[in-house]
């Protein structure tokens, strides 16, 4: 009954602060956009946005759009770059449309620049400040991306790898773990924080924080094709199977199946391409056949949203009656559902044992070892890559081992800690962050629940 009750709680909620959510005007063809088809957006130094399309760079000033062609048999070669589809804009207007070994660049008033990058370089970069870098690849060491933060640059390469410098001296370079060479990046910056997230090969999202300089997995999922910071906590992420969205403090993803339209209706997120945010916080979305949506907050006082107005109000007013109705239940004693285990407790004793599956143990270990520097490595996203449900998981887990699945990442991340402790000379702190505690004081509540003594103990104890 009290989950029940939380779940009300938490649907009409949701339904009460919908008025807050992004609301989505069109801008398609009957406004004079091209196609419906969008695949990229940028907005140009003097704020205009431009929206590439399949044939065409679609330029919206805030009143009507100018139709640019992209002649393929007018692009400039470009050997060096083999990723996919990037846009950039620099500090002199100019537009830089970058594809597969070839570019188009177009001057601020739009008309196309043929042959535009010297003799000496087979590939460019535009960074956050409009700056531009032509530089020539090294087939070794592929540079997939480039960023200028606080003074510093950043250089992503395809090995995984990133090197921070400053003018001419390197300051460090860290590697993150990739399943492959990567082919094509895109990076944003977090500015708040000082972090990178970069979308890997249209499959990974990764987080590399340049305070720790620890790269992080934020999840997989199948082609992820761009993201967008859209205030201080929030980014989304367009992906082929939908939208994401990112709380940035925490870095949970939860999937966002459609958006609302400023007529009520709804458009799911497997249509949309590509998104961005433009620097008045205005966020802009191309789809594959509804053009471009542009996102504002909602407002419950609007006359094209009657529905959230009601239900702002209803859903408030029945959300107090529900509390006065269960807390006036409770207060006569009438307990329910209290027999109810939550599924991160420990099982009870008396649950039924099945034989062991050495090869799901065996594999979920392998994961959770593949995984010891990533802290958000959840039991959803074990249950995901072992291709099983949480519930399934869980029941599995823990009639096979007694433990449930949490317990076992933890049992993991333990074992591995101890042996870091044992074996090297490494602090606490480095080796909570080495073992995937999201901090030392987690890690010792770990060691006193599981081994009934605290790593400066063991580390005590060693010669």
């Amino acid at each position: 009954m009290k989950r029940t009750f939380s779940h009300i709680i938490g649907l009409l909620c949701t339904i009460s602060c919908c008025a807050q959510q992004l609301v989505f005007s069109p801008l398609d063809t009957s406004d004079g956009l091209s196609t419906n088809c969008v695949l990229h957006i940028l907005e140009l130094p003097d704020g205009r946005i431009a929206a590439t399309t399949p044939q065409s760079i679609d330029v919206w000033d805030g009143h009507r759009f100018q139709i640019i062609p992209k002649d393929t048999l007018s692009s400039t070669p470009l050997p060096g770059y083999q990723g996919a589809y990037h846009v950039y804009a620099d500090k002199n207007n100019r537009l830089w449309v970058k594809d597969y070994r070839k570019i188009w660049c177009y001057d601020k008033q739009l008309q196309f620049i043929p042959d535009c990058l010297p003799d000496s370089a087979d590939d460019v970069f535009v960074d956050d400040q409009g700056d531009v870098f032509f530089i020539q690849q090294d087939t070794t060491h592929l540079l997939l991306d480039l960023k200028t933060f606080q003074g510093k640059q950043y250089r992503f390469y395809a090995n995984g790898e990133v090197v921070c410098s400053e003018g001419n001296r390197l300051l460090y370079a860290v590697q993150a773990s990739l399943d492959s060479t990567a082919i094509t990046s895109l990076v944003v910056t977090d500015t708040l924080r000082g972090r990178f997230y970069q979308l890997i090969d249209q499959k990974l999202c990764l987080e590399f924080d340049t305070h720790t300089r620890r790269w992080t997995e934020i999840f997989r999922a199948n082609r992820l094709h761009t993201i967008s910071l859209t205030d201080n906590n929030t980014a989304f992420i367009v992906s082929r199977d939908g939208m994401w969205k990112i709380d940035l403090p925490s870095r949970k993803a939860e999937q966002i199946e459609q958006v609302l339209m400023t007529d009520g209706s709804y458009i799911s997120s497997s249509r949309l391409n590509t998104i961005f945010t433009d620097r008045n916080g205005n966020v802009w979305i191309g789809s594959y056949d509804h053009g471009l949506l542009v996102g504002r907050h909602a407002d419950a006082s609007e006359s094209h949203t009657p529905l959230v107005w009601i239900l702002t109000g209803v859903g408030g007013f029945v959300c107090l009656m529900l509390l006065w109705w269960f807390f006036g239940r409770k207060r006569k004693g009438e307990h329910t559902d209290s027999n109810v285990s939550d599924t991160h407790s420990t099982p009870p004793a008396t649950a039924a044992t099945i034989p062991i599956d050495h090869e799901l143990v065996s594999r979920a270990t392998t994961l959770v070892e593949q995984h010891l520097a990533t802290p958000n490595y959840t039991v959803e996203r074990l249950a995901q890559d072992l291709c099983m449900d949480r519930t399934g998981l869980y029941k599995k887990m823990t009639a096979m081992l007694g433990k449930t699945p949490t317990a076992f990442i933890r049992g993991i991340r333990v074992n591995h800690a101890v042996q870091l402790i044992q074996t090297t000379s490494l602090t606490i702190t480095e080796v909570a962050e080495q073992s995937g505690f999201s901090s030392a004081s987690y890690m010792a509540k770990c060691f006193q629940e599981d081994l009934g003594k605290n790593p400066s103990e063991l580390k005590g104890n060693q010669p």
